[in-house]
């Protein structure tokens, strides 16, 4: 989202915790030109959602540092 430094001014507590509570940022222009980007800061026990979420599915057959004598064909 983008925003000019006076709405910002004039909405800073309000945007700030829209940013804090979605974890999404916030672009601020001055006369058109973007000049700071706010973002909100992840406290240390909130996870990344996609961390780990494939953690165990699937599972290793054989050695991965054997060479194979298979040859593949590109399409």
């Amino acid at each position: 989202m983008k925003i000019s430094a006076a709405k910002f001014r004039s909405n800073c507590f309000k945007i700030i915790n829209e940013i804090s509570q979605k974890q999404t940022e916030v672009i601020i222009t001055k006369r058109g030109k973007a000049v700071v980007k706010l973002i909100a800061i992840k406290s240390e026990n909130q996870s990344d959602p996609l961390l780990g979420v494939l953690a165990g599915a699937g599972e290793t057959v054989g050695d991965l540092t054997e060479p194979f004598d298979e040859e593949w064909e590109l399409d």
